[in-house]
């Protein structure tokens, strides 16, 4: 899979830049704010419909215009096919893809895979729980449609469920009566995302663990557990999971009404990450939870063209700089045949002997090919 061509107009500093990247390794290199992170926030967009960094439609919009629009032309392994995105104040976001409207942004995940790594994903190993459900649950929605549609009925049911709490805990006590509705509901697709989770993480964690090996030069053993919030998500069939989840409610149902919330589910579940069997998040040095998070990603890349058949587009933002040379060249050496991959810097990279790709100068909004 590789972008052929990307369009981009009012897009962040990007008045109007169109790009034919290699399908191999692109290097952009620049000074800070020169567009470098722009550009693989929107290959991002094309691929999940999001900004990495949470941010809205109208930050995303050219300073002193009302609207911005992303295009490329993808190349899969069986199919090309024409994405764009837009954006009008007023008028919301617009998928078309070959030309045709659709009518949810759902319609783009699995069309174009993408893997980010940016110095912010430190935050997988070191971040709040939150951040690695994320990592879970973006992977899982590129790779599995299916699963984001679970987990947007999930959190409807979830924010329903909250509600009734509310009520419970406020007086309403006649409301009490409803909770098995919403208990049944929340198990039914809660156990089907925890599966999904354990299945995915099963596969994740040996190649995060190969990958991590090598980086560290076999210094240091990463381990990755899935860890869900309730005793028995660990094993089990979905029907047995149901059957944890649902006693776990049961057993949590003063506490939910005392709180208000529901406390236990896919929601609060988490990811441990371990370094030569310590808690990456507590006793890794900086240095560690980089390589680990690193690894992960790599990792990510893998699973993915496992799971699609082809490798997603990688995007490595300033990272190399970060890297001392050793771990740079290996991550050079492993992306090289692993599909289209961006990489951005400050400084100008020299490209390896035998590396198929090219190098970019990013200033001011213009891309210039060295």
């Amino acid at each position: 899979m590789y972008l052929r061509r990307l369009s981009l107009q009012n897009y962040r500093n990007y008045a109007r830049e169109e790009l034919v990247p290699h399908e191999r390794i692109n290097f952009l290199y620049g000074e800070n704010a020169q567009g470098k992170t722009n550009l693989l926030e929107a290959v991002y967009l094309l691929g999940t419909g999001k900004s990495p960094r949470n941010a809205r439609d109208q930050e995303i919009t050219r300073w002193g215009e009302n609207w911005y629009r992303v295009a490329a032309d993808v190349e899969r392994r069986d199919y090309s096919f024409r994405l764009e995105i837009s954006y009008r104040a007023g008028t919301g976001k617009i998928v078309a893809i070959n030309g045709q409207k659709q009518e949810s942004l759902f319609s783009i995940l699995g069309r174009v895979n993408v893997v980010l790594f940016s110095p912010e994903e430190l935050q997988l190993v070191k971040g709040e729980p939150s951040q690695r459900r994320r990592f879970l649950n973006l992977q899982l929605s590129q790779t599995s449609p299916r699963y984001y549609y679970y987990l947007q009925q999930y959190r409807r049911v979830l924010q329903q469920r909250n509600i009734l709490l509310k009520d419970i805990r406020s007086g309403r006590t006649y409301r009490r009566d409803e909770l098995p509705v919403w208990d049944r509901q929340l198990v039914k697709i809660g156990a089907g995302i925890v599966w999904k989770r354990r299945e995915m993480v099963a596969k994740l964690a040996p190649l995060a663990r190969d990958f991590h090996k090598r980086i560290s030069g076999g210094r240091e053993i990463l381990t990755v557990e899935y860890k869900p919030s309730f005793p028995g998500g660990r094993e089990g069939n979905v029907e047995e999971i149901e059957d944890s989840f649902s006693r776990a409610l049961l057993a949590a149902r003063e506490e939910e009404i005392q709180r208000r919330m529901t406390v236990v589910g896919p929601h609060r579940d988490d990811l441990l990450i371990s370094l030569n069997g310590r808690d990456g998040r507590v006793y890794g040095s900086q240095g560690q939870q980089k390589t680990a998070a690193l690894s992960l990603k790599l990792a990510e890349s893998q699973y993915m063209e496992g799971e699609m058949g082809e490798y997603p587009i990688l995007l490595l933002d300033d990272i190399m700089s970060e890297l001392d040379g050793e771990r740079r060249q290996f991550v050079l050496e492993t992306v090289q045949e692993r599909g289209q991959v961006f990489i951005t810097g400050t400084g100008e990279m020299e490209m390896p002997p035998g590396t198929a790709g090219n190098c970019y100068r990013v200033v001011q909004g213009t891309i210039i090919k060295v």
